[in-house]
């Protein structure tokens, strides 16, 4: 009985020892693999059929069959995320569900984030992911998101990009002493330049665009302090104006203070009034729609409902004198007849 016990006890710390080492060998082999496929480009083999094929395959369900080439898409971009981060055939695989589905956002906003992701962020990358965004602008107009990215993309990508290439262009200009490689470069600098201030301004276009949208999630101070970056004064006021009536109570003040710091003082003034006035005239009335009604003191409810009834009465009597003045037209006209 001791023996066959010692033999037990011998085959378990055998099958644990074993168990371990097959543990320790399979798990440093998933590193070496991983490794490899850091080091390794995967280069592979991409077969989407025709889009008149996925047509008729789909048997009318044609948004069913776009959700299944979506899916296949985002086994695509996981298998390359986790080997060499190049997605050499994204575009087409979006391109086929957006085929077949064209009216589904959210394919482009994924593409257009997705192709950022496990890689060094370089122009040509944000070229890219702004042409996803682009492509759905010209078929959701009114979906602030893709604006949302693409002033992103603008500003805080491709401008420090240029800003630094900026940079390095002026370090060579001060180095360099050949006038015709001086010319160069400062030809080089200017266009550079330039590029960044086109990037500047369009951004600034984007981020205004999506603030103006019911669904958009752009901070309003930082967009009245991105115009006032760029020295557009005027262009912050106004923009003020448009944004001021959906803005909450917090970020009113602060639109206020940021005007009076730019020499808007008297907008600054003219805003706090009407508000002011609204909470006095109609306070149950949102400010937007306030705007629309006017401020006038005719389109106040009356504190005396009695008023009302004189105004209605007033009402009447105009239209009976008016009813009057056209018959006594009718009978002129009769009798010269």
């Amino acid at each position: 009985m001791g023996r066959r016990r010692s033999i037990y006890v011998g085959v378990l710390l055998a099958s644990i020892l074993f168990g371990s080492l097959g543990t320790v060998y399979a798990r440093q082999e998933v590193r070496w693999a991983r490794i490899d496929m850091l080091n390794t480009e995967v280069d592979d083999t991409v077969y989407l059929p025709s889009r008149t094929w996925l047509r008729a395959a789909s048997l009318g369900y044609l948004p069913f069959a776009s959700d299944l080439v979506f899916m296949s898409t985002h086994a695509y971009v996981i298998r390359h995320l986790y080997s060499d981060q190049i997605f050499r055939w994204l575009e087409r695989y979006v391109d086929a569900a957006i085929d077949l589905d064209p009216d589904n956002p959210e394919i482009y906003y994924w593409a257009s984030r997705v192709v950022r992701y496990g890689q060094i962020v370089d122009e040509a990358i944000i070229l890219r992911s702004n042409a996803f965004a682009e492509s759905a602008i010209s078929r959701f107009p009114d979906d602030a998101r893709f604006y949302e990215h693409l002033g992103f993309n603008k500003y805080f990508e491709l401008r420090q990009i240029y800003t630094e290439r900026e940079r390095q262009l002026a370090a060579q200009l001060e180095r360099q002493e050949n006038p015709e490689e001086r010319d160069l470069l400062l030809d080089r600098l200017t266009k550079t330049r330039l590029r960044r201030y086109e990037f500047e301004g369009s951004a600034l276009q984007d981020y205004t665009v999506a603030a103006m949208l019911p669904s958009s999630r752009v901070d309003k101070l930082f967009l009245l302090n991105l115009y006032v970056k760029q020295d557009e004064r005027a262009a912050a006021a106004e923009m003020v104006k448009a944004v001021y009536a959906d803005a909450p109570a917090s970020v009113r003040e602060q639109f206020e203070l940021r005007l009076k710091e730019i020499d808007q003082s008297e907008l600054a003034s003219q805003l706090s009034a009407r508000q002011k006035q609204r909470e006095s005239h109609m306070p149950y009335v949102p400010e937007d729609l306030y705007q629309m009604l006017g401020s006038s003191h005719e389109s106040r409810v009356p504190a005396d409902w009695n008023h009302l009834g004189q105004v209605y009465t007033q009402a009447l009597d105009s239209l009976k004198q008016r009813e009057a003045a056209d018959g006594s037209v009718g009978t002129k006209g009769t009798s010269n007849d």
